[in-house]
């Protein structure tokens, strides 16, 4: 991803956003924006992607959709797993980032 990409990011999210990155809670698009800029460059593989409608019962009718995705990021010399999982509402026919939570697999022995 470019930097003029990486400075868009946030135009993704709602204004109300939430962004949790391995434990890290960032609420509000411009916060999101700042922090994401704090990351290290990394490479992702996706693995697999799974997306599910959410109930219209359970977000009062508005129109929302849960991304789960697991895969592989390299930062520097290191592999990891990872697991992310999205929120997306539409708002004024554009989809908006509502969550979005980020972890790092770790092994448990």
């Amino acid at each position: 991803m470019s930097v003029l990409e990486l400075k868009t990011l946030s135009k993704l999210y709602l204004d109300t956003g939430t962004l949790v990155w391995n434990g890290n809670s960032v609420t509000g698009a411009d916060a999101i924006q700042a922090f994401l800029e704090t990351l290290p460059t990394s490479e992702h593989t996706v693995i697999c992607v799974d997306a599910q409608a959410v109930s219209s019962a359970a977000v009062d009718a508005q129109t929302t959709v849960l991304i789960v995705v697991s895969g592989q990021v390299r930062l520097k010399n290191t592999t990891r797993s990872f697991q992310q999982h999205f929120m997306l509402t539409a708002q004024e026919r554009k989809w908006k980032v509502v969550t979005d939570c980020f972890r790092f697999q770790e092994l448990v022995s």
